[in-house]
């Protein structure tokens, strides 16, 4: 969370837009979420974390686009987390405690499993649960973007994981397998379509992010560790690809795929940083994401083996879609860029690649 919170404040001085003292102090929510050991309060800092979400969109959102979109998010809360509420208010009628620790697996029902499962994967989110993530995502300035990609979408596989211990997980995995694997394949396809860049990267942030319940219908410790990892490293790379959506933007002053091209023939370094975000985000060797591929190939398989097959076809459609955003922004008929651009952007890329290699090495030397 503090990376984040510095990471946006040097992107917002870099675009010169003014952000409010009081989004940093929005993310104090997110860090009590992972410390808290009452359900209750659990609940009030997941729901409080929608306030800097609110905040960005309603502030900086094109109207009435972004009336729409505080709707639809709002709606959603209040379908999905409001049972949860009745579900927490329940468990204290029952034990007289909102204290994790005294609840044990067999006090929740089958219907008390889903609705906690909902609740948090709204917040993921899971597809079909997803409609207010794009448009939330397309009406944010950049900055908003990283702070709802890079730590408030997080809390959903937070809340899962926690609460995993407590949930029926046999009942989930009859339930939920079949249509994660088919959505998982399905939301990669969607992402191939998308002309959009900043659509594409919060679609791709929707398929990447079912891997978290479907890692965690499998009660093995190799499954928790890959959780972890996937959340953590997906925490890295979405700030990181949203920047670069900012700075497309800043230079050819359009999100069209189809309309940024000739990056590398005016800035090469920053094609460097473009192509070395682009094998982060594909999680390819060395960097240390591949090993969140590595973990969660073998916890698929240990689910089903038919899984297998749509965790290939996953991959190979977020390859398709990768290389497509990579070679519409480095390659095609040069754009024309003013000096005052290439100047200010001068000294902005030594900090982004200085990123990038720590993101190499920092976290690659734990693992040996």
């Amino acid at each position: 969370m503090c990376f984040i919170g510095i990471f946006v404040i040097f992107v917002s001085w870099f675009f010169s837009t003014r952000v409010p003292s009081i989004l940093i102090f929005m993310l104090i929510p997110c860090v009590l979420v992972f410390s808290t050991r009452r359900f209750f309060f659990l609940y009030l800092f997941y729901e409080l974390s929608l306030v800097p979400i609110l905040y960005i969109i309603l502030k900086w959102g094109s109207y009435p686009e972004r009336s729409v979109s505080a709707i639809i998010l709002l709606i959603y809360t209040a379908i999905f987390t409001l049972p949860f509420l009745g579900c927490l208010f329940r468990l204290y009628f029952l034990l007289g405690s909102f204290s994790i620790s005294y609840v044990s697996s067999s006090t929740f029902s089958w219907l008390f499993t889903f609705v906690v499962f909902i609740a948090f994967a709204v917040k993921l989110p899971v597809y079909g649960l997803h409609f207010w993530l794009p448009i939330a995502h397309v009406e944010a300035p950049t900055f908003g973007s990283i702070i709802l990609a890079g730590a408030l979408l997080k809390l959903g596989g937070v809340g899962i994981v926690r609460f995993l211990p407590l949930l029926d997980t046999i009942v989930l995995r009859m339930v939920c397998t079949s249509y994660l694997l088919v959505f998982l394949a399905l939301s990669s396809l969607i992402c191939c379509f998308q002309s959009d860049f900043k659509r594409l990267v919060a679609y791709s942030s929707i398929s990447h992010m079912i891997c978290i319940p479907l890692l965690c219908l499998r009660e093995v410790i190799i499954s928790t560790k890959a959780v972890i990892i996937v959340i953590f490293f997906h925490g890295l790379s979405s700030p990181l690809i949203f920047m670069l959506v900012g700075i497309s933007y800043f230079f050819f002053g359009r999100r069209q795929l189809a309309l940024t091209r000739g990056l590398i023939l005016f800035s090469p370094l920053l094609s460097l940083i473009v192509i070395l975000s682009f094998f982060f985000t594909l999680s390819a060797p060395p960097y240390p994401s591949f090993l969140s591929e590595v973990l969660f190939f073998i916890a698929s398989y240990r689910l089903s083996s038919s899984s297998l097959l749509f965790f290939i076809v996953f991959i190979f459609f977020s390859l398709v879609y990768n290389l497509n955003w990579l070679n519409s922004i480095l390659f095609g008929p040069s754009v024309s860029a003013t000096t005052s651009k290439l100047i200010q952007l001068s000294s902005f890329l030594p900090l982004i690649f200085s990123h990038l290699l720590s993101f190499l090495f920092l976290f690659l030397i734990p693992l040996f």
